[in-house]
Formats: C-alpha cells, sequence, structure tokens
C-alpha cells in the first residue's frame, strides 16, 4: 500500500470513528422527543402560574416551541438534558407551590 492510500485510510477511520463517538453521546430521536414534549408540558405549567414568571423570563429553558427543545437536546448528552428536565421540575415545585 503506498503511503498515500494508507494516509488516507487512517484519515478515514479517525474521522469514521469521530463521528460515531459524538453521535453515541448525543441524546437518541425518541429520548428528544419525551424531552421535547415535557418541557413544553412544564412551560405550559408555569404559564398558568403568575408566580412563576420569574422562570419564565428564561427564554432557553421555559418556551412553547418543541422544536427547539427537541434541536438542543439532540446536540447534548442524555444527563444534560435531565438536568434541564429536572431544573424545571423543582422550579414549578417552588413557584406552583401554595
Amino acid at each position: 500500500m503506498s503511503n498515500r492510500l494508507l494516509f488516507s485510510a487512517v484519515v478515514m477511520a479517525i474521522l469514521a470513528s469521530a463521528g460515531a463517538i459524538s453521535f453515541a453521546q448525543a441524546a437518541d430521536d425518541a429520548f428528544c422527543k419525551d424531552y421535547a414534549r415535557t418541557a413544553v408540558s412544564q412551560y405550559r405549567s408555569a404559564a398558568r402560574h403568575d408566580r412563576c414568571e420569574v422562570y419564565r423570563r428564561d427564554a432557553g429553558r421555559w418556551q412553547a416551541d418543541w422544536r427547539t427543545h427537541y434541536d438542543w437536546c439532540r446536540g447534548v448528552k442524555r444527563d444534560a438534558a435531565w438536568a434541564e428536565t429536572n431544573a424545571r421540575k423543582r422550579a414549578l415545585e417552588q413557584c406552583t407551590r401554595r
């Protein structure tokens, strides 16, 4: 095998493995669909309570756009998405408490 061909094969192997690694770390489609549904539901719950207004000012975390939540989730690890869901859950527990 010539040096050029060997070099090309090594570069292709590195690129292929890098893509597989980053894909494996990202949250999967089904998980992110559920994540986005939950995020929108949590937003709607917050919108029904005036005391939650302070939280809804964080437009990255609190918004009704399913696609934005889904796209964000697809670019992060599951742990990061779980952390966001749990942060919204804790905020809702605080602002909806009577």
